[in-house]
């Protein structure tokens, strides 16, 4: 159970914020400070909406003139927020008053400013569409945390609040600093694996001649296998020593044992599908009937997208625990049946010279191996005939299969060749009977 006087340092902390903001002078320069930070935004959302709008030469674009507008679009916010501080600083000092917490955020505005200046140049250099997964997930959060820090500091003392004592576990305390330090360190061990995984999987596949989807799997195993290690640092510097981690070890062994054996199940399924490269990203395979594209291997679950745009979670163990066809396995080339009916009255080997012709004009039927045309049989009404063709990218199959079909109907229509459709002959075996019934009606 908790005591109040754990809690003390943070009342003394909330007591310390209410008597500042009781103070005239505090008041003041907080409101100079929003009204200050609103100014600027206004005007940056107007600047940002010029830049956007300046239609420059082409010639332009392709000079350090983008690159430089680039960086001003970032900056001008930061910038418009120094000049108003200070502004108001010196209409408050003209007055007689304080400028204690402006000082502050003119500091925190040049640490804004050079920030800005470094995102701005990042996205000057790569293409926005690469940069900004990196800058929402690792350096925004990083700056907002450092700006939360260094206000928080300025108002008080933050270190008793770090040691106020959450709980205790295996007879370890977990205090909120120590918690903070947890939760933020591994967040940002997380996204620094995730990061240092983009980059190295852009580099090796531009720079090399490595399979991609063997990269991303390498990368993949080995930014969990770092998490993991991350997790076990971040344990050893909560306070649990080694008995402490064999004991939740032990813990989560059993808990597995008895209600996670399907997650346990997925992620054994998921190392060996790493480890043995029987699947990998971009690999194509027909999961529950449908054709799928391999886009994402992770340790549970393997993500996989349909023709028709439909991205499937499909769990890891499914892919040993039922067939699952691949035609990307030792290579991509695959062969496409297409059967073809014909009447009676053709002859099968001008039938058959013209599918062929049909197949080897069609640019992406491959030469070797080279198309084949069966007869395989005589129907009701149909002399039945089945082309062969290969293919090297099994994704255009029905692509492929809809533009043969069509050059056969133009090529069959040129040469007289009938398509038959069903037909039945209706035969009448008593006419008088027939006769009788219709006198009746």
């Amino acid at each position: 159970m908790f005591n109040e006087s754990d809690f003390a340092p943070l009342y003394d902390f909330l007591t310390k914020i209410l008597i500042f903001f009781e103070r005239p002078s505090f008041q003041i320069q907080l409101l100079a400070i929003l009204l200050g930070i609103l100014l600027a935004w206004l005007l940056s959302k107007v600047l940002k909406s010029l830049i956007q709008r300046w239609e420059l030469p082409t010639y332009l674009l392709e000079t350090p003139v983008q690159p430089f507008l680039v960086i001003i679009y970032y900056l001008n916010f930061p910038l418009l927020g120094l000049i108003a501080i200070a502004f108001t600083s010196q209409l408050l000092l003209l007055q007689g008053w304080l400028v204690g917490l402006l000082t502050k955020v003119t500091t925190l505005f040049w640490t804004l400013l050079f920030y800005r200046l470094f995102i701005g140049i990042l996205y000057a250099v790569f293409s926005p569409s690469f940069f900004r997964p990196y800058h929402y997930r690792l350096f925004a959060p990083l700056f907002i945390l450092y700006l939360i820090t260094e206000i928080l500091s300025y108002l008080t003392n933050l270190e008793p609040i770090t040691n106020i004592v959450l709980t205790s576990f295996f007879e370890t305390a977990i205090t909120v600093g120590s918690l903070f330090k947890a939760i933020v360190g591994l967040y940002f061990w997380v996204g620094v694996l995730w990061a240092t995984q983009g980059l190295l999987y852009r580099l090796i596949t531009q720079q090399t001649k490595a399979e991609p989807g063997e990269v991303e799997a390498i990368l993949t195993l080995s930014r969990y296998i770092l998490i993991g290690l991350g997790l076990i640092m971040v344990l050893s510097n909560l306070g649990f020593n080694t008995a402490t981690l064999a004991a939740i070890t032990g813990g989560l062994s059993l808990g597995i044992g008895v209600g996670l054996q399907e997650i346990m199940g997925n992620f054994i399924s998921g190392i060996m599908l790493f480890f043995e490269g029987a699947l990998k990203p971009g690999d194509v395979v027909e999961v529950e009937g449908d054709i799928s594209v391999v886009k994402r291997l992770s340790i549970r679950a393997t993500t996989v997208q349909t023709f028709n745009n439909i991205e499937k979670i499909v769990p890891n163990q499914k892919f040993f625990t039922s067939s699952v066809t691949t035609y990307t396995g030792s290579d991509r080339l695959m062969r496409c049946l297409i059967p073809v009916g014909v009447s009676y009255k053709s002859e099968p080997e001008a039938v058959m010279e013209i599918l062929l012709k049909v197949a080897q004009d069609h640019p992406y039927v491959l030469d070797k191996p080279k198309p084949v045309v069966f007869l395989i049989g005589f129907g009701d009404y149909t002399i039945d005939f089945e082309l062969a063709v290969w293919l090297d990218n099994p994704i255009i199959q029905k692509i492929v299969i809809s533009e043969v079909n069509q050059a056969i109907w133009k090529a069959f229509a040129e040469h007289n060749i009938e398509i038959p459709f069903p037909q039945r002959d209706l035969h009448i075996r008593n006419i008088a009977s027939w006769e009788k019934l219709n006198g009746n009606q």
